[in-house]
C-alpha cells in the first residue's frame, strides 16, 4: 500500500522546499490504521466461521451420544477430542479483534422436540418461517430402509456461515453454504473488542468476539461448556472408570417396520448394568454388542408410534451414563417426486446429439443451427429440399420431439430467432407477409433469441382436400408425462393480418376472436383432455407479448397437437383466413420419479 502512496508523498516533500515542513507521519498512521481495521474484521470473520463449526461439532456429539476423549489447552482456547475421532477448537476470547461487533449466533434447545436450533441475537434464526435445526436432519428415504438416500444415514445439520459486506460493513449469514446471504443488521465497525478474563478451576474466559464463554473441567462425569449467551452444553466424558455405551452409525432416528426388529452393533466398556427405558409397545434387548430394538404391531391396541429409546449404563463404580436414540414405527410407501425440465430452445440449453438435417446434409449441432436463412423460401424449410425431413429433439432434457416434412406450408414447428418490432409494415419484396411468418417483435420469452413457430390448421374445408393432420410435439421416449405450460404469443403474421388485413382476410374488430386448442394424447393415441387459448379477444385485445399457457389439465400425455378456431368474420368459404401461425416458447415439463418413504 505504501507504494501506491510514494508520488503524493514525493510532491508535499516538493513543496515543504519552499513553503513550511509537511510531517508524513499521520498519514502513514491513518494508512496503518485502515490496515488493522481490515485486518480486525478478516480475523473476526474468521473466527466466528470456526466458532460456528466447532459449536456444530459439539451438537452432533450430543446427538450421537459420543464422549469426550481428552480436552486439551490451547493458546486460543480449548481442543475437546471426542471418542468418534472429531475435534472441536473453542476460542478464548482473549485479545479480540478491537472494534469490531459481531452478531450473537448460538443454539438453543426446544424443551417440546429435544432439538437443538440455531438462534441469532438471542431469537430463532428463520428461514422461510421455519426454524434452522443444529442437530442432524433426515435425508431422503432410501430405497434400502435407512436415513438417506440409498441407505446413508441422514444428511449433516445446517450451519450457519458469516461475512461482513464489504461495502455495508454489515455482518451477513448464509445457511446455503454461501449461495445467497441475508443481512443481519449488525454493524461490524464501531465496538472495541473486550478481553476474557481467565477464570477459576480450569475455565477460561470467552468474552470478546468469541461464542464460548467458559469450559468446566472439573467434573469427572462431564465437560461444560458454557456458551457467550450462557447456554450450557453438558458433555460426557470418558475415562478408564467410566461405562461406555455408544450406538455405531446411529442416524437421528431409527425408523423401524411395524413388528419389525432392527439389530445395532454398540461399543462399551465397564458396563456393570444397564436398563433400558422405550416408549409404549416397543421392545429392546442388549447381548453380545448388539442392541436389537422391535418396533410394536400396526394392529396392537395402544403404542407410541415415536419417541425416545434411553439405555442407562452403571460401572462397577458405581458412574453411569444415558444413551438416547430416537426411533419411529411406521412402513414403506411409494411415493412420487416431480422435476420440472423446460424446453428453452437457446443454445446454452442444448443437450442433444449433434445430427445432420437430409437430403441438405445440413449439421445440427445447437439449437440456432435450425433458424432457416429465410423466412420464406429458406434452403431448410422450402428451397431446394422440398420432401426432406427437419426435425428436433430435445435430448436428455424434456426428450419433446417434432418432425414435419418440407415445405413448411405445409405446417410444422421450425426454430426461429427473427425479431421485427414494427409488424405493421410489410417487408419489401414479392414474397410480402411471408416474409413475417417466423418472427415476433420481440423475440423470444423473457428476452430470449430462440423460439419455436406453429404453422397449421384444420377445418371443415381443408381437412376435405387434403391431408390437413394438426402438427405438434410428443415424448420421443414414449414415455407419458404432464406437460405443465408453455409460453405462447402471436407471429408479427398474425398480428399483421388482425390488425391491417391482408389479401385474405379482413382486420379484426371488437367481436372477432382467435382461439387456440390443444389436444392431448396418451400412448393408446387415446385423447386425455383439451385447453384452450386466446390470441384475440377483439380488435382492442390482441395478444402481443407473451403469456403463460397452462396445459397440466391435459394429464399425462404421450403427444400434443394444436389447431385453430376463430370467429365467423374470420372463416370465408375455403375456411379460415386468418395465417394458422402462432410462436412459443418455454415449455415446461414435470418429470415424476417413484421413491420409499417412510411413514
Amino acid at each position: 500500500m505504501k507504494r501506491f502512496f510514494t508520488p503524493i508523498l514525493a510532491a508535499f516533500v516538493g513543496l515543504s522546499l519552499v513553503s513550511c515542513e509537511f510531517d508524513a507521519n499521520p498519514l502513514w498512521q491513518e494508512i496503518d490504521g485502515v490496515k488493522e481495521r481490515v485486518d480486525n474484521l478478516e480475523v473476526s470473520v474468521n473466527k466466528n466461521n470456526n466458532d460456528i463449526a466447532a459449536l456444530q461439532t459439539i451438537i452432533e456429539a450430543l446427538q450421537k451420544n459420543v464422549y469426550v476423549t481428552a480436552v486439551n489447552t490451547t493458546s486460543e482456547g480449548y481442543t475437546i477430542s471426542f471418542s468418534d475421532g472429531k475435534t472441536a477448537t473453542l476460542s478464548n476470547g482473549k485479545d479480540g479483534a478491537a472494534g469490531v461487533n459481531a452478531p450473537a449466533i448460538s443454539v438453543a434447545k426446544d424443551g417440546t422436540d429435544g432439538n437443538y436450533y440455531w438462534t441469532l441475537d438471542g431469537e430463532w434464526l428463520m428461514v422461510d418461517g421455519q426454524r434452522v435445526r443444529a442437530n442432524g436432519t433426515d435425508g431422503k428415504d432410501g430405497a434400502n430402509g435407512n436415513d438417506g438416500q440409498d441407505g446413508v444415514d441422514g444428511a449433516d445439520a445446517v450451519a450457519p456461515q458469516v461475512r461482513i459486506n464489504p461495502l455495508t460493513k454489515i455482518w451477513e449469514i448464509s445457511i446455503d453454504g454461501g449461495k445467497t446471504w441475508e443481512s443481519t443488521d449488525v454493524v461490524a465497525e464501531g465496538k472495541n473488542g473486550t478481553n476474557g478474563s481467565d477464570g477459576a478451576d480450569g475455565d477460561d474466559g470467552a468474552a470478546g468476539d468469541s461464542m464460548f464463554k467458559a469450559v468446566d473441567c472439573t467434573n469427572p462425569d462431564y465437560v461444560i461448556v458454557v456458551l457467550a449467551d450462557n447456554t450450557v452444553i453438558k458433555l460426557a466424558r470418558y475415562d478408564e472408570s467410566a461405562p461406555r455405551f455408544e450406538i455405531e452409525n446411529a442416524a437421528e432416528r431409527l425408523e423401524v417396520e411395524y413388528g419389525k426388529s432392527v439389530e445395532l452393533e454398540v461399543t462399551t466398556a465397564n458396563v456393570a448394568d444397564y436398563t433400558i427405558n422405550l416408549p409404549e409397545g416397543w421392545k429392546a434387548t442388549f447381548a453380545d454388542d448388539l442392541l436389537t430394538v422391535t418396533a410394536p404391531a400396526k394392529d396392537l391396541c395402544h403404542y407410541d408410534k415415536e419417541g425416545v429409546l434411553a439405555v442407562t449404563v452403571v460401572s462397577q463404580t458405581g458412574r453411569s451414563a444415558i444413551a438416547k436414540l430416537g426411533v419411529m414405527a411406521g412402513e414403506w410407501v411409494t411415493v412420487e417426486e416431480y422435476e420440472v425440465r423446460t424446453l428453452t430452445f437457446e443454445d446454452v440449453d442444448a443437450k442433444f446429439t449433434s445430427y445432420a438435417l437430409e437430403p441438405s446434409g445440413k449439421p445440427i449441432e445447437k439449437w440456432s443451427d435450425l433458424v432457416d436463412d429465410a423466412q420464406y423460401g429458406g434452403t431448410l424449410t422450402y428451397g431446394d429440399y422440398s420432401g426432406g425431413d427437419y426435425y428436433w429433439y430435445d435430448e436428455g432434457n424434456t426428450e419433446l420431439f417434432h418432425s414435419f416434412v418440407t415445405p413448411y406450408w405445409g405446417g410444422g414447428h421450425v426454430i426461429s430467432n427473427y425479431v421485427i418490432e414494427d409488424f405493421a409494415t410489410l417487408p419489401e419484396g414479392n414474397n410480402g407477409w411471408y416474409e413475417l411468418q417466423m418472427c415476433t417483435p420481440m423475440g423470444g420469452n423473457r428476452g430470449s433469441a430462440n423460439f419455436a413457430v406453429h404453422n397449421g390448421y384444420s377445418d371443415f374445408f381443408n381437412s376435405q382436400i387434403y391431408d390437413a393432420s394438426l402438427q405438434g410435439f410428443e415424448f420421443a421416449d414414449g414415455v407419458e408425462r404432464v406437460v405443465e405450460s408453455m409460453y405462447v404469443t402471436n407471429t408479427n403474421y398474425m398480428l399483421n393480418s388482425l390488425c391491417f388485413g391482408d389479401g385474405f382476410n379482413q382486420p379484426a374488430n371488437e367481436s372477432t376472436w382467435i382461439k387456440l386448442v390443444a389436444y392431448g394424447y396418451n400412448s393408446s393415441d387415446e385423447l386425455t383432455g383439451t385447453s384452450e387459448f386466446l390470441l384475440c379477444k377483439g380488435a382492442e385485445d390482441i395478444l402481443v407479448e407473451w403469456a403463460k399457457w397452462d396445459l397440466s389439465s391435459l394429464g399425462k400425455v404421450a403427444k400434443i397437437t394444436f389447431n385453430f378456431e376463430a370467429s365467423e368474420d374470420q372463416i370465408g368459404q375455403y375456411g379460415m383466413n386468418c395465417p394458422a401461425y402462432f410462436a412459443y416458447d418455454d415449455v415446461a415439463v414435470k418429470f415424476a420419479s417413484q421413491m420409499q418413504k417412510f411413514e
